[in-house]
């Protein structure tokens, strides 16, 4: 592990403090253990963990008891809150994954509050990389976003230190040293995605090819060379006073298609959550070689695309202004 948060991630441990979110399952407490280990090591100045009651289950107080004890046997301090996630859902009408993966954020967001250079570490695995890439397929990603989920990500302060670790050696892991584990029953659950490619898909894929969590790490690994190339390449868009990002196109037109499509993609990261894929990306591209002027597009998250004379208007709904087309959602 130290040598993947070292490498790969880029991320220097030396006076950071960790904060390891542990749910009780085998990926985080095996982290958990992990990071106690290699604490003095890595020359960690603080290291905690944190568990989200999602109050989903009947048992879920009694699972946030157990990491409480584990994290005293261990030694360490843990953070705990409550949320009731199925509330939440029905507050913002979002599903119970959206609205778990909400609280977890707005979680860990607040225990990094006012601690500098501090960190939140989560258990996903090398595992969860294949699904995640399986996934990101099913949806129409395009690359390097196919790779998967990164290993840092410094706007949220987010670490995967295991994201190239199978499941089965953290599980075996946990096992050798007799650290208790907690199974959560929704995992099994075949109405979230997750489940039905954890159980049904990836398996099918393994039986093909008993190598393929190999070729997801590598798969991975190319990705973040590729999305590394291209940030060093391509400009950084930066939104105006209007909150718009403008792509001239004495810019583009300077640009091959492939890069092109990267650059839209990355105007629109910029502004703010929402996924663009692949297909939206590629009609936007046609549109803009076509000149097809006043073409409105539509991605996730309220973005909008319009197609100018001077160039692509990347913004939100309020900035974009009618269109003189019909608006297509991508």
């Amino acid at each position: 592990m130290a040598s993947f948060v070292t490498g790969p991630c880029g991320h220097e441990p030396a006076g950071a403090t960790w904060i390891v979110a542990c749910s009780g399952g085998p990926d985080s407490v095996a982290l958990l253990a992990m990071a106690a280990i290699l604490r003095e090591r890595l020359g960690l100045a603080g290291l905690m963990a944190a568990h989200l009651d999602h109050g989903l289950r009947p048992e879920s107080g009694a699972e946030a008891e157990a990491v409480g004890a584990l994290c005293r046997t261990i030694g360490l301090p843990c953070l705990t809150a409550r949320a009731d996630v199925a509330e939440l859902a029905r507050e913002r009408r979002t599903g119970i994954e959206d609205a778990g993966r909400q609280a977890r954020q707005t979680f860990f967001a607040d225990c990094l509050a006012g601690r500098d250079n501090a960190w939140v570490l989560t258990g996903h695995q090398l595992n969860d990389l294949a699904e995640d890439q399986l996934m990101r397929l099913a949806r129409g990603a395009g690359w390097p976003a196919l790779g998967g989920m990164a290993a840092l990500d410094p706007a949220r302060r987010l670490l995967r230190p295991l994201l190239l670790t199978p499941r089965s050696a953290l599980t075996a892991f946990t096992a050798a040293l007799g650290l208790p584990t907690m199974d959560d029953p929704s995992n099994a659950d075949p109405a979230y995605l997750r489940n039905r490619v954890r159980h049904g898909l990836l398996p099918l894929v393994l039986a093909e090819n008993p190598r393929a969590l190999d070729a997801a790490a590598r798969l991975w690994r190319q990705a973040r060379l590729d999305a590394a190339y291209f940030d060093e390449i391509l400009p950084v868009p930066v939104s105006d006073e209007g909150g718009a990002v403008r792509l001239p196109r004495t810019l583009l037109s300077g640009l091959h298609p492939a890069l092109r499509a990267r650059l839209y993609a990355r105007a629109l990261d910029a502004l703010g959550p929402g996924q663009a894929l692949a297909e939206g990306l590629a009609a936007l591209e046609a549109a803009y070689a076509r000149r097809d002027t006043g073409r409105v597009f539509q991605f996730p998250g309220g973005k909008t695309v319009r197609v100018g004379r001077e160039g692509l208007v990347f913004g939100r709904d309020a900035l974009s202004g009618p269109p003189r087309q019909n608006r297509k959602r991508h």
